[in-house]
């Protein structure tokens, strides 16, 4: 799975909060993070299938500071621990916290 990945994955930890489509809400934390996606731990046996549109709700944490922010992204992987996430649209606050792993 490696191969097609575009940016490094880091060991990142944080609640993430997924919104599909249809409005249901599923609750996990991230397992890596880059800045092209995520794999989010989370309930394997919510009906998450590969192409979903979904919202993901992050909580990032920088110097004793939480900020909350959303990124607009699709489901590209389901496995028996959560789902991959390939990020269509992010913001300059998710943008800058992840800048210091890419230092």
């Amino acid at each position: 799975m490696s191969e097609r990945r575009n940016h490094e994955r880091h060991l990142i930890h944080r609640f993430a909060l997924l919104k599909l489509a249809n409005g249901e809400l599923i609750e996990g934390q991230t397992e890596d993070m880059s800045i092209g996606g995520a794999f989010i731990k989370c309930d394997p046996n919510r009906d998450v299938n590969e192409g979903d549109i979904c919202t993901i709700t992050l909580i990032l944490e920088e110097d004793d500071e939480s900020i909350t922010t959303e990124i607009y992204g699709s489901i590209s992987h389901r496995g028996e621990e959560g789902v991959g996430c390939n990020f269509l649209k992010i913001n300059s606050a998710y943008y800058q916290f992840m800048s210091i792993y890419y230092e």
